[in-house]
């Protein structure tokens, strides 16, 4: 952990002094009011997604990277599917264009239908 080289003083009141000091109480014997102050504010930080750098922004980010390439990924997948889906011996480039035709209209259901499992797997809060 890096030293702690700025200080700060704050003002509560007595309830969440007598709140602090109760979970104080419940700590290993070495945990001070302090380090409980400091483990409150680095969970806010952490779970503030418009601030940059905490772990919520990058977790909203990373989920916003990876929705993109989930959905680039079921298209070119459709694409093959329906490329797979229409070779016969007398394949053409017109049944190529119809394959990637069809997997950009029937892409988004594709998307929706995994969505909707996604959702249906999500924990509830």
């Amino acid at each position: 952990m890096s030293p702690k080289t700025v200080r700060r003083s704050i003002s509560m009141t007595q309830e969440m002094r007598d709140r602090l000091a109760l979970l104080v109480s419940k700590q290993p014997r070495d945990t001070t009011e302090a380090d409980l102050i400091r483990e409150a504010i680095r969970l806010y930080l952490d779970n503030r997604d418009d601030l940059i750098g905490s772990r919520k922004h990058f977790q909203k980010s990373l989920q916003d990277r990876l929705d993109r390439l989930e959905s680039a990924f079921a298209f070119h997948l459709n694409v093959l599917v329906y490329l797979l889906a229409t070779l016969e011996p007398e394949g053409s480039p017109e049944r190529i264009a119809d394959a990637i035709i069809a997997a950009r209209r029937d892409g988004e259901t594709l998307l929706a239908q995994m969505d909707a499992v996604r959702q249906m797997k999500a924990p509830k809060r």
